[in-house]
């Protein structure tokens, strides 16, 4: 390796220790965020006024609400908290692989993998709550589903669609494949 490259790689490395740290500082901080949101709607619901989406709509005590929808609104937490803590800690273990100076190795390409399955996992969350607010909406809980600021994902939807497609591209593409048709596949190339 020349001087040049094994700078830049030292240079990744120390990059890849700063932002695993960063990680698990993020991790530290939605779970932090993630218990005050909690404790303070179970301790003081009487105190604190909920409002829908709408302009027009009105401010109202959060003891009002139907249980079904507190009930909503905690899984909604607890699922985004731990698809977010998920991620942030694949990403830590990421960022140690390239720490290590393991950057093309089949570990990392595994965390990078397992990412997008999270990130397909957070497409089908979204999904799912959005049909719970729609069925909270069709028993009269709720006006609508935006009332509880959930419309049609389509943003994970397209991210989780755009994984899936490469994943199996590289299923189909990957060394396996390669082995298998290698002894079948003439290269014009190359002399018999």
């Amino acid at each position: 390796m020349t001087p040049r490259t094994e700078a830049r790689l030292e240079k990744v490395k120390r990059a890849s220790r700063s932002a695993r740290r960063v990680c698990f500082l993020l991790m530290i901080f939605v779970l932090l965020i993630a218990g005050v949101m909690a404790l303070t709607t179970v301790g003081l619901p009487e105190s604190l006024t909920c409002k829908g989406a709408e302009p027009s709509s009105v401010p109202r005590p959060c003891s009002d609400l139907a249980p079904q929808v507190v009930a909503f609104a905690y899984i909604a937490l607890v699922g985004v908290v731990a698809l977010v803590l998920a991620a942030l800690y694949r990403f830590a273990r990421l960022f140690e692989n390239y720490a290590r100076g393991e950057i093309f190795t089949r570990a990392s390409v595994r965390e990078l993998r397992l990412v997008g399955y999270i990130a397909v996992a957070n497409a089908v969350f979204q999904g799912v709550l959005f049909i719970a607010a729609l069925a909270l909406a069709a028993n009269g809980a709720v006006k609508s589903p935006a009332n509880l600021g959930h419309d049609v994902p389509f943003g994970p939807i397209l991210v989780a669609a755009f994984i899936l497609l490469l994943s199996c591209g590289s299923w189909t593409s990957g060394p396996r494949f390669a082995k298998k048709t290698s002894s079948r596949c003439k290269r014009p190339w190359r002399s018999s």
